[in-house]
């Protein structure tokens, strides 16, 4: 009776990955292009995918005023428009506080499907490679707004490659202050022996590298140290450093979630 339970059991759990299988959508080239992250200063736009459709953040923040609105959206690739269009959505205002950047947010101020159609958003490219952001809900949002990209470079990501471990932190400083780059804390080595660097990235849409400089928290050390990232089609992350590093995201050490 047992090993007849356990037999019908596996049909089952077979029976439901492969329904499962079924269901799934793979992810189209065209939608491709439009993951990572674009920016401009107090504004960040953040493009994931997700199983069959993309999930949008935009967030506009009043530099120095501790103020900001954030939109988010789930999103389908529409080939016809080569855009991203949305089938639901979420506005609300939040405050932060400025010393700490502790967030406290406010309720929604709209959510949900977009039942009406020609009242959805549209995320496409420019000409000139920007993103832009059309709402038909709100034409005012994203009028005149040009998101550059900045890559994929947020939260923490960490390695156990080579001779000692590596963890990466990654945090855009635009969103509250005018300077459009990433601040980057870089730790090498175990809890006994190890190093500490606080650097500056910039990076460049051309190669799509992220080029950091910076110093050792160790102020005896007065040297200039420059480190280089690049993002890899696995979803993985390149250090370059000695033979190259590769690293994973840190889903317990993320700063945003």
């Amino acid at each position: 009776m047992k090993k007849m339970l356990s037999i019908l059991l596996a049909v089952m759990i077979a029976v439901t990955c492969a329904a499962a299988l079924a269901d799934e959508v793979p992810q189209t080239e065209g939608g491709k292009k439009f993951e990572g992250a674009w920016a401009l200063t107090g504004g960040l736009v953040e493009i994931f995918y997700e199983e069959e459709g993309y999930r949008v953040a935009v967030d506009l923040c009043t530099i120095g005023e501790g103020t900001g609105t954030l939109w988010e959206y789930s999103c389908l690739y529409n080939e016809a428009e080569d855009a991203l269009v949305s089938v639901s959505s979420t506005k609300r205002s939040y405050t932060y506080n400025l010393s700490t950047l502790e967030r406290t947010d406010g309720e929604p101020v709209y959510y949900g499907a977009e039942e009406e159609a020609g009242k959805e958003t549209v995320f496409s490219f420019a000409e000139n490679g920007s993103l832009k952001w059309t709402s038909a809900r709100e034409p005012e949002a994203g009028a005149d707004l040009e998101f550059r990209s900045i890559g994929r470079f947020n939260g923490s990501w960490y390695s156990a490659e080579g001779e000692e471990p590596v963890w990466v932190d990654f945090h855009w400083l635009g969103l509250e202050s005018e300077n459009f780059c990433y601040e980057v804390y870089l730790h090498r080595g175990d809890d006994d022996v190890y190093t500490e660097f606080t650097m500056t990235g910039v990076y460049d849409e051309e190669t799509g590298k992220l080029t950091c400089t910076g110093r050792s928290v160790d102020e005896a050390d007065t040297e200039t140290y420059e480190a280089v990232f690049s993002m890899q089609e696995d979803g993985k992350m390149l250090y370059e450093a000695a033979n190259g590093i590769v690293m994973e995201y840190d889903l317990l050490g993320a700063n945003n979630g």
